[in-house]
């Protein structure tokens, strides 16, 4: 860390009055004058200081000047927020409805307004910016023609001859009215029996009991699957009685605990626990090299990260966080744009090389955290909701552990052995913690196990919010102490971390009210980059500030992730996604004028266009809707292993919409029977009166799950109605 100099502060308090000499006032007048010029120069070159150890402040009108560095921490920042919010009452504000200090919330506050012992990176960060300054400013244009905020008030993320990407509000009266702020939901109120310690220097965990009277055993768990089952299969081994502070053995790298008290012979209490061991081949990193953290929640566009974690977004844009707002899924769902980002693939493509749904097809894909292996960083992958999760759902999964540290053995141990708590279709509980919770839990162990190690690892969940588009408030102040626990353990001083999403709303009250449509396509994005790597890389910095209201996609974080093994290789020697020819890391600046097309992103999917209204006495509505429903019918009745599923009809016309001045239609239609409601961009050909249409890229805006079981096809679920 930096050191931290003081400067001593001029004052002549407590001081004797006495008489001066004309020669001592011009004396005094000269000091003073060269004071003016020290403050002035200090004013001038603040921007400067940011980067550095030693804070300048200048003081208020009658107030000394003082030199001092204040511990400005986030968490100082969010309580004066909150106060701030609730004194401000008879100020109109999205926030005042929104935000409550329940009791979670106000015990993370407490708690950080304790723990100032110590500076780590990213403190020592906000502390120098006097909270004047960020080193992300907000652009108020891009160029003077094409401004982010317009005259009238509308708003872009992007808005360039080629992308005008509208900045919907995300604290709108329509959403204000159906979103509804979740507590953070604790799953289990007892006393831990049980806790887990972890030494540093040993780099082992032992188990202590925390009731002398308890006798406690542990049922290790393991992957025991093979061929077809590989993913999909664990075993329990024997409960093993273990003694006080007892050390896990380093085989063990989850368990499930169950405690008694004496004399009682029942289960008082039975929990869970991950280890990440460090690996006993691997050596700390020779010379400087970054790790790599992906920290990703499904469903979250940037517009509801806003409103539903309103501390965690506060938190980020108060650090060294680089915000995507141009940022555009390329795919539908999680799986296409995951491997966009993960192989640089398309989803046609990542189905023909990947092989999903055939047995060991996937330990072949290239995914990228095998060039970090390769490199000799340490890999880990782990996500929650097993049924649901990336490269499972409907397909093979892997043969052998993709990853170093592989979290889906546990989770699938805990969703069968733990009891669950179910929130909105989503097993939110698993015994004693929440879905997520564990697979973060694991994420912080293991950065915390390789912290002098270089590591790549990707943490990712879905049970707080893949269903409900409200339910993200309720982790909001636990992923604010995520992140410090991640700054705390000094990981952030070597680790590009990537906190983002897949997409946002699919389906549901969120996507179908007007601003749902770019609610879907743009995902929440953020990117945090050590200091050295700042300092000695100023241009990478300049550029990724610079793409802050670019159009990006998965695609350049795809080549963003190949940056970082190579950063002092020139950008024309950098390989470019497979999937898109014309993209490229967000290190390097990215074309103002850049078109959906350029950035690998469908028509479909694309956030950029504006749309006309059309009237529904529109002669062309019938002939499309028609077309649209017959397109589907077809694409299903040629897919063997969905013949259960009924041939639809047109129900009722919801809108259709032309997009900008070409031939392209947004379509939204209710099919019977079921009341399918679809979304669809058409072209429509005048001369031929008829539509072109890609069947797979249709969105289904209502939840679909219950109706679709007869179908063993992946790719027909969301048109089929069994």
């Amino acid at each position: 860390m930096s050191s931290i100099k003081y400067q001593p502060v001029p004052s002549d308090e407590g001081e004797p009055i006495e008489a001066k000499s004309p020669q001592w006032i011009g004396k005094m007048c000269f000091l003073c004058t060269a004071l003016f010029v020290i403050v002035f120069y200090v004013l001038s070159s603040v921007e400067d200081q940011l980067e550095s150890s030693t804070q300048g402040y200048a003081g208020t009108s009658g107030s000394p000047v003082e030199f001092s560095l204040e511990t400005s921490t986030v968490d100082a920042r969010i309580s004066s927020r909150l106060l701030d919010l609730l004194q401000e009452t008879s100020t109109p504000s999205p926030w005042t409805e929104i935000i409550e200090l329940s009791s979670p919330i106000a015990e993370y506050l407490t708690e950080a307004e304790t723990e100032q012992e110590f500076y780590t990176e990213a403190q020592l960060d906000e502390s120098t910016t006097l909270q004047v300054l960020s080193e992300n400013p907000t652009e108020t244009t891009t160029k003077d023609s094409y401004p982010l905020e317009t005259a009238s008030g509308e708003k872009y993320f992007v808005n360039s001859p080629k992308c005008q990407m509208r900045h919907p509000d995300p604290f709108a009266s329509n959403i204000r009215k159906i979103y509804r702020r979740h507590h953070y939901i604790v799953c289990d109120r007892s006393p831990d029996m049980i806790t887990v310690n972890f030494n540093q220097t040993t780099g082992t965990y032992t188990l202590h009991k925390n009731e002398g009277n308890s006798t406690c055993c542990y049922k290790r768990i393991l992957r025991v699957g093979v061929r077809t089952m590989a993913d999909h299969k664990y075993k329990l081994l024997p409960c093993e009685q273990f003694p006080q502070d007892f050390p896990v053995p380093t085989e063990v790298t989850s368990m499930i605990t169950e405690c008694r008290k004496s004399p009682h012979d029942k289960v008082s209490q039975t929990d869970a626990f991950s280890f990440v061991h460090p690996r006993k081949d691997s050596v700390p990193a020779s010379g400087k090299r970054p790790s790599v953290l992906l920290w990703g929640i499904d469903s979250v566009s940037r517009m509801n990260f806003q409103l539903t974690m309103p501390l965690m977004y506060e938190y980020l844009n108060g650090q060294h966080w680089n915000e995507l707002q141009g940022y555009n899924k390329m795919g539908d769902n999680t799986f296409p744009n995951l491997m966009a980002l993960l192989t640089g693939f398309n989803k046609t493509y990542a189905n023909e090389r990947c092989r999903p749904s055939q047995v060991g097809g996937l330990d072949a894909c290239p995914l990228v955290w095998k060039d970090f292996k390769a490199q000799g960083y340490t890999t880990a992958f782990a996500e929650d909701w097993s049924k649901f999760s990336t490269f499972d759902f409907m397909s093979r999964g892997f043969r052998n552990p993709p990853t170093d540290v592989y979290g889906r053995p546990m989770i699938l141990a805990l969703e069968k052995e733990l009891r669950q708590t179910t929130v909105a279709d989503m097993p939110f509980c698993m015994g004693r913690r929440s879905s997520g919770e564990y697979i973060y839990d694991l994420g912080v162990q293991f950065a915390r196990a390789n912290r002098n190690r270089t590591f790549f690892g990707m943490f990712w969940t879905n049970t707080f919010s893949h269903n409900d588009f409200s339910m993200p408030s309720a982790m909001d102040a636990r992923m604010v102490q995520y992140m410090r626990s991640l700054d705390k353990n000094g990981v952030m001083d070597n680790t590009i971390i990537i906190f983002f999403s897949d997409h946002g709303s699919r389906f549901g009250q969120l996507r179908k009210l007007d601003s749902g449509f770019l609610e879907e396509r743009l995902p929440f994005f953020y990117m945090r980059v050590p200091r050295w790597i700042r300092e000695k890389y100023p241009e990478f910095m300049r550029n990724l500030r610079a793409n802050r209201n670019r159009l990006t996609s998965p695609y350049d974080i795809h080549a963003t992730l190949k940056h970082i093994l190579r950063l002092d290789t020139a950008p024309e020697q950098l390989p470019r996604p497979e999937g898109c020819a014309t993209c490229h890391s967000v290190f390097e600046e990215v074309d103002w004028s850049r078109n959906c097309s350029q950035a690998g992103i469908d028509e479909h999917w694309c956030g950029c266009d504006s749309f006309t209204e059309l009237p529904s006495t529109d002669a062309r509505l019938g002939a499309m809707s028609t077309q649209l429903v017959e397109a589907i019918n077809q694409f299903v009745a040629g897919k063997k292993g969905a013949e259960k599923c009924h041939h639809l009809r047109v129900g009722r016309v919801v809108s259709l919409q032309q997009r900008g001045n070409t031939n392209a239609y947004l379509l939204q239609l209710y099919a019977q029977p079921g009341n399918a409601f679809f979304e669809a961009t058409v072209n429509w050909d005048a001369e031929t009166q008829r539509i072109s249409i890609r069947v797979p890229s249709i969105s289904r805006l209502d939840y679909y799950s219950y109706q679709s079981k007869c179908t063993s096809v992946k790719e027909t679920k969301k048109f089929c109605i069994c």
